[in-house]
């Protein structure tokens, strides 16, 4: 019987405290956050592109869109874009010039970040490193999806592109939050997007039902459709992120059911890795 009435007591504490940290979440304001970044119009257009021509041809569709970069790091810490995806192309390559010359240390590590630029630059033709995007399209605006976690990402990136007018245009996205974290310690005036564990835990603390006090630094709430084959948000996190006046951008979005749920959800934002098809689905056609 003791146990019994200990087992309610505790869960009635539970109870209050989840009500208390409801009440309070619910009792903060947030201010919407202007920038120069979302100067554009609604919803965006962010197009997905690894190189320069990417570019070139996603602009001449629509000259205002976002272009969605995945930022990658050379031994010598030159960041560069390149597609996760390829790395196996790059080290497949070194694996068989190393099985053909045993003696020569040809393949020094197996991450593409431990092999120095001029190699990949070598391999990869057509990757630039992150400053061309800035110095060919002056007036475009970038969200730099940073992808490896090494030392001193941070300082390299912002290096790289200090000296060619970043702020108004740059969104730093990253999967790992201290990526995200160090940038913007140096950088708080660019604009800041959600990494995977941000989703994971606005997800796990809705299922607690404590999402309005659950803590979120981005400026903008940025989601693929699902993680892991499960689903990355539902309607109570898209419903907070509008309590707290954050932009929301979905995807990439890749048919006609992704585009009607990112529409539902009236999403600040459609994210793409084929423009053509995307502007297909939403009934507009390549721009005149």
């Amino acid at each position: 019987m003791r146990i019994f009435f200990i087992t309610v007591a505790s869960l009635v504490v539970l109870g209050v405290l989840v009500v208390m940290a409801r009440i309070w979440g619910l009792g903060q304001n947030y201010p919407l956050y202007e920038h120069a970044f979302f100067a554009g119009p609604t919803p965006a257009i962010i197009v997905k592109a690894n190189t320069l021509e990417d570019v070139e041809n996603a602009l001449k569709l629509r000259p205002d869109a976002i272009i969605w970069v995945d930022v990658r790091y050379s031994r010598e810490k030159v960041p560069f874009a390149l597609s996760p995806s390829r790395d196996k192309e790059f080290l497949e390559m070194k694996r068989q010039e190393q099985e053909k010359n045993p003696t020569t240390p040809i393949l020094i590590g197996g991450k593409l970040p431990e092999y120095p630029w001029e190699q990949i630059n070598e391999f990869y033709k057509t990757t630039p490193a992150i400053k061309e995007y800035y110095e060919q399209f002056p007036q475009t605006r970038f969200i730099l999806n940073v992808v490896d976690n090494v030392s001193e990402a941070h300082t390299a990136l912002v290096e790289a592109i200090k000296d060619l007018k970043p702020n108004e245009r740059t969104l730093i996205q990253s999967e790992a939050l201290i990526i995200m974290t160090s940038i913007k310690d140096i950088k708080p005036e660019w604009v800041y997007g959600t990494s995977t564990p941000d989703l994971m835990r606005l997800m796990t603390f809705d299922a607690m039902y404590v999402l309005p006090s659950t803590q979120f630094k981005g400026d903008v709430f940025i989601a693929p459709f699902k993680i892991l084959n499960r689903p990355a948000f539902n309607d109570d996190i898209i419903l907070e992120m509008r309590r707290r006046n954050k932009r929301i951008f979905l995807g990439p979005i890749q048919s006609d059911s992704q585009l009607a749920e990112a529409s539902r959800y009236k999403a600040d934002g459609y994210i793409t890795e084929n423009l053509p098809e995307l502007l297909r689905l939403l009934g507009q056609g390549p721009a005149q």
